[in-house]
């Protein structure tokens, strides 16, 4: 049995998305396996238990998209976890007859075998890389050795642009900004409003072109968008009363600060002409614009503020609104979508951002659910 891809050394890359990067890796694997008609990456999140579709290339260009499995409601991806082996399925229509979205795409774009690799970071699941053929018993003991060196290279691209963004935002020294961000908001906010931005991203998808990998970049970076509040004065963060005019002014400088912690860190991540990083910079420097010009720190009417920004600004409201804070009881759903409709007929919040939270009442009890404040 051949063994699960580790993080190698030492690569970095140039191109503006995964997406673009796999479809150039694809290419030049067809050179010498013109058989294998599908490449595709679907990370593993160990807080939810979930597999989600991410990146893929296809010689048909109909890739599988929006798709998320619990990775417990698939015992032998669940298998290859705990064993930290691949798997070669020689023939698809006969080995996978258990019905599931994946199997039965597979099945409908006639790909017979395929070869499976868990990517694994630090000891723990990453996410696992497929390969996929037309032809039945294609993936031989000398093709597979050969597709483990080149799915290093994959691995590294998805570990070094993925997986380190996602350590990042949870290790580097904002902990103790975010732990104070928590005095005056509540305790899982950030989790809350980041699964909200994910939910609206996928309900706007079509209507703004978002692919499976911009989509997942919005709800990592997501928690990020007040970064800048860490170089706020406490004697303003945490001040219990309203601001004065230049208490405020100081407050509002948080967007600034932010917007140069983004870009320290998108250098430091080297993706300064890369998808994640231009979603990371927008979400920072624009989820306080407001649609009617009223918001800061630019004053940008809505089709100038970014679409990430532009969900972030719904999240962060509707969370604000459905949350208990200090100062006020949670809002009920009615009232939280009469406000969220206030403000869209103002102008100033997306109404298509808006109505796809609204689409989606289980899905937010959901996240409501697991993400739920102790005190509550």
């Amino acid at each position: 049995m051949n063994a699960p891809i580790e993080l190698p050394k030492g690569l970095s890359r140039q191109v503006s998305t995964l997406s673009d990067s796999l479809a150039q890796f694809h290419r030049i694997l067809q050179g010498r396996y013109p058989q294998i008609g599908r490449l595709a990456l679907a990370p593993y999140d160990a807080g939810t238990d979930l597999l989600k579709t991410f990146v893929s290339s296809n010689d048909d260009q109909q890739p599988l998209t929006r798709y998320q499995a619990l990775l417990k409601d698939v015992p032998s991806l669940q298998g290859l976890m705990d064993r930290r082996e691949t798997r070669v399925i020689d023939d698809i229509q006969e080995s996978l007859p258990v019905s599931t979205r994946h199997t039965e795409w597979l099945k409908s774009r006639d790909y017979r075998s395929s070869y499976t690799v868990p990517i694994f970071h630090n000891e723990e699941l990453a996410a696992f890389l497929f390969f996929d053929a037309k032809e039945p018993y294609f993936f031989t003991p000398k093709t597979t050795e050969f597709l483990d060196i080149f799915g290093r290279i994959v691995a590294q691209l998805y570990l070094l642009r993925v997986a380190a963004a996602r350590s990042l935002v949870g290790a580097v020294d904002i902990a103790s900004g975010l732990a104070r961000m928590r005095d005056v908001e509540t305790g899982q906010h950030l989790e809350r409003m980041a699964a909200y931005a994910r939910l609206i991203a996928l309900g706007v998808a079509d209507r703004f072109t978002l692919s499976d990998e911009h989509i997942e970049y919005i709800h990592l970076f997501a928690p990020l968008h007040d970064i800048g509040k860490v170089g706020i004065p406490d004697r303003i963060l945490l001040k219990p009363g309203r601001l004065d005019g230049e208490e405020w002014a100081i407050m509002k400088t948080h967007v600034e600060i932010g917007i140069a912690l983004a870009d320290r860190m998108i250098r430091d991540l080297d993706l300064q002409d890369d998808l994640a990083g231009r979603v990371m910079k927008d979400i920072v420097s624009g989820h306080h614009e407001r649609g009617d010009g009223s918001g800061y720190p630019t004053g940008l009417g809505l089709a100038d503020i970014p679409v990430e920004a532009r969900m972030i600004a719904v999240a962060d409201v509707y969370d604000a609104l459905s949350s208990r804070r200090p100062y006020k009881e949670a809002w009920d759903e009615v009232r939280c979508f009469t406000e969220l409709a206030k403000e869209v007929e103002t102008g100033r919040l997306d109404p298509d951002c808006v109505a796809a939270l609204a689409a989606a009442p289980e899905e937010r009890e959901a996240i409501r659910r697991r993400f739920s404040d102790i005190d509550e």
